[in-house]
This record gives structure tokens, sequence and C-alpha cells, in this order.
């Protein structure tokens, strides 16, 4: 089987623009006895933010005690209304304040399944524990605290719910009739001698099957998938920066990858915290449209015998769903500073389907990876790339393995002395598919298509309360949480 030619861009999935706040937005407010009103008349006069609120929705003539310090407007307007049943957004340079829906969460016919998934042996919580129905397309996540949310149609009731994770024993459960919590605990898996006979196997053998079984275990049809894509940034640790929404991807036939993904974005919502990116403004570039062509399977990135980039190394066997995997770790035979990978392909035993890859910039690909990853709108700015770390999987569907997760981590320092900023940043993009549809017919118009140079934050505008309704996402760890509570 030829292999395409892939572009090495295929896998440079998070690109950074940084850019230097005008320092106008951050300002110091000391005054006894000011109305609300006037503060926010004085914060627009002194950052260039406009103020647009309801005044039927806040206390606007009342008289308080001003005392703020280097803060940004938005910051100030959160903590004077801190006690406010209403809603606060930051939207193109300008804070908009609203009353808070008040309305009655709409029940559609659906069953929303909740819980915790954890190692029964440790009690520690697992992260990206696989929950799917038996047999069908919807699929969800445990995100890093082991927590999931899981919403199904009323008619799944009676469906195979199953807990799959590497190396531990699926777990299995009937999907109830109504909204249910559901905390699992999942028994580690030991592999007995008697089950498999244990030996080495030639990791260039196991590629060569991986080719050859292609064929076999993907999809040769046109599929919409439809996902939940997540773009945060975390600033020492400390989340500043949060975008999600739900797309439409468009995946081609798995044997015609000339043919390349399509984008449609639906809907999203965002949070700019500000509190800490006061003078740097990350944006990412082009995060769904990179992210839907991300598929290691589809473009066969890394297990390319005839040009013989990478060197292979078996690391034995492991359990997945009740099955045997194969490990085969992968580097690159001349690091020579070009954009190569380090990492490890899970491979199934049967089927020689690949089923898992996590994989990095090798260290000396990231020394030279600054301006590939990272663009910058100031030379004042120093940008060091410390690591840059990618993770895939697939789920099985009617025979066939369709991609189910793909996450991107990408961890720059930042040194830029004029304002005194000198952080590690954290940008982490993730993609979980939760519904498949074989459907070769349906196109996309060239107005709906989502382009790289777009920038999600960028292209969402506003939400409502009752946002996600009944897509399934990756439930926000704890600090997201906290990042998109209501003010």
């Amino acid at each position: 089987m030829n292999k395409p030619s892939i572009s090495k861009s295929t896998l440079l999935i998070c690109f950074f623009c940084l850019f230097i706040h005008a320092q106008g937005q951050v300002t110091s407010f000391k005054q006894q006895g000011i109305t609300i009103e006037a503060l926010f008349d004085s914060l627009t006069h002194n950052t260039s933010i406009g103020i647009a609120y309801d005044v039927n929705a806040i206390p606007h003539d009342s008289v308080i005690n001003a005392d703020f310090q280097n803060k940004h407007a938005l910051q100030i307007v959160q903590e004077v209304l801190v006690h406010q049943n209403i809603d606060i957004r930051y939207l193109d340079g300008q804070i908009i304040i609203s009353k808070a829906l008040e309305t009655a969460e709409i029940k559609e016919k659906s069953i929303r399944l909740t819980g915790t998934v954890f190692d029964q042996a440790s009690n520690s919580t697992l992260p990206l524990v696989n929950v799917t129905v038996t047999g069908k397309p919807l699929g969800s996540i445990t995100n890093n605290e082991g927590q999931y949310e899981f919403k199904l149609p009323s008619d799944y009731a009676g469906e195979q719910l199953a807990f799959s994770f590497l190396g531990y024993h699926t777990s299995y459960f009937t999907v109830p009739d109504h909204d249910s919590l559901l905390n699992i605990r999942l028994e580690p898996t030991s592999i007995q001698l008697n089950e498999i006979e244990v030996t080495y196997k030639d990791p260039q053998k196991i590629i060569e099957q991986l080719q050859v079984h292609h064929v076999d275990n993907y999809m040769d049809e046109q599929c919409v998938l439809e996902g939940f894509f997540r773009e945060s940034i975390k600033q020492d640790g400390i989340y500043v920066q949060v975008s999600e929404a739900i797309i439409q991807i468009i995946k081609p036939s798995y044997f015609n990858p000339s043919s390349l993904e399509r984008v449609k974005f639906i809907k999203g919502r965002k949070k700019n915290d500000l509190q800490s990116m006061d003078f740097v403004d990350f944006k990412l570039e082009g995060g769904p449209f990179q992210f839907s062509r991300v598929d290691v399977a589809r473009y066969q990135d890394f297990f390319s015998l005839e040009n013989e980039i990478y060197k292979y190394i078996y690391d034995g066997i492991d359990v997945l769903d009740e099955e045997i995997v194969y490990k085969v770790k992968f580097r690159p035979y001349d690091d020579n500073g070009d954009l190569l990978y380090s990492g490890v392909l899970y491979i199934h035993a049967d089927s020689y389907a690949l089923v898992r890859s996590e994989f990095q910039l090798t260290n000396r690909a990231l020394k030279s990876s600054g301006k590939t990853l990272i663009r910058k709108a100031s030379r004042k700015i120093k940008v060091k790339p410390m690591k840059a770390s990618y993770f895939i999987d697939y789920r099985k569907l009617q025979g066939k393995w369709i991609l189910n997760r793909i996450k991107g981590e990408i961890l720059v320092k930042i040194n830029e002395k004029r304002h005194g900023v000198n952080s590690e940043f954290m940008a982490t993009t993730e993609l979980l598919i939760s519904d498949c549809e074989i459907n070769g017919k349906y196109k996309l118009k060239p107005s709906e298509l989502y382009k790289s140079r777009f920038v999600l934050a960028d292209q969402i505008k506003e939400t409502d309360e009752q946002f996600w309704k009944n897509y399934n996402i990756i439930r926000p760890d704890e600090s997201l949480e906290k990042v998109f509570k209501k003010n």
C-alpha cells in the first residue's frame, strides 16, 4: 500500500498570536461615596471600555466606597456587582450587564447520566475513560477529575452502557429510564499467561500488519461527526481564558486522504477572565480547522516503513475493552531539528487497528519549533516553547474504528520586561466526538465552512443560560466550573 504524502502541518494543531494589551485597560480608582453609575462612567473614561447595562438590572444609583488598584475594568465591575443576580459579559471591548435568566430549564426527552469513575484498588479517579452505548454512535468521556456527564435520547433506556479504559476491565450497566447518578469503579486488569502467549513481537511486523489491515478497520464512507471543542489557557496554573464550541466535521473516507475534512461551527461560548493576562493576549488560530485534520489513522502518520523516518520498539501489551493491544514506541532515526515526534502507538492485537496514540515533539524539534508554533506581535516578547504533546484515540462502531478524542497541550514560557511578565502559559485544545452518522451525500455550503484563519474566540458572540441543552460535552474540571460560574 502506498503511503500518501502528508504535509508536516497535519500535526501542527495549535498556533499562537501574541499581542501586548493597551495598558489603559488596567486602572486604579479610589473615591468615597460614589454612585455605581458614576463609577462606571469613570471607568469608561479612563479605559475606553464601554459599559452597557439595563438600569432595571442593577442598583445604579447606589452609593459605594471604591478602592481598586491596578485592576482590569471587568474585574472592577464584577467585584462591585458580586452580590447581584445578573449576567456580566465581556465582548469586543465592551462590558455588557443584563438580568439573569430566570426561566426554568426546558426538559427535553432525554436521560442525563452523571457521576465519577474510580480505580477500584486505589480509589483514585480515572481521567479519559470512554463512556459509550454498545453499538450506538453516541459517546462521552471523563474529565481530568474522572467526572462525566452523558445525555442520551429517552429511547436508549434499556441499552447497554459501557465504561472502558486502557488497562482496566470494562464495566457494563443498563441505561436507566430516568436521570441518574452512576459512580463507577473499574477493576485493573491482570493479564493471565494462559490467555495469551506473552513473547517478544517484532515491531516492524506489527507496523506492516497495521498497514495491511488498514482497509478493514476504518470507514470507507463519508461520516458526519458532531463534536465538542474546547480551547483553554492557563497562566502559571490558573485558567485565564476558555472558549467552547459545538462543531460538525465532515470526515471523508479513510482511503481517500487527498479529500480533506471540512468543519462547521454550530454554537459556542467563551470566558475571558483577564485577571492575569493584562498585557499578553493569546489567540489560538484555526483550532477546529486544524484539529479536524489531526487523524493519525487516516493519514497514517508515524508508520511509514518505506521512508524509514521512525524507528520502532516493541513495548509489551495492555488491555482495552477486554482485548489485547500491542504497544509500539517510535522515535525518529535522525532527530535533525525538523518537526518530528516520539511516542507510543497502541495497536489492536486481533484486527491490527490503531486504537490510540500518544506523541510529542522531540526535544530537538521543540527547540526549533518557535517560529512554526508561535506568532508574536512584538520583538520585545521572548517566547520559549517547553512542551508540545498530543493524544488521540478511537472507539468501535459497527465493526469499524471511529475518531473518539484528540487532545493537544503546548507549554511556553513568556518573558516581557516592560510590564514585568515572566510566566508559563499552557494552552490546551480538546475535541470529543459525541455522535457519528454515515452520510455520503451531506455537504457544507462555502459560507458555512470554518476557515484556517478563524480564531474560535472571535467566532463566539453570545450565549444563553441553557446553552448546551442536550449536547454531550467533556464535563468541566472544578477550576473550569469557577471560570464559567455566574457572577
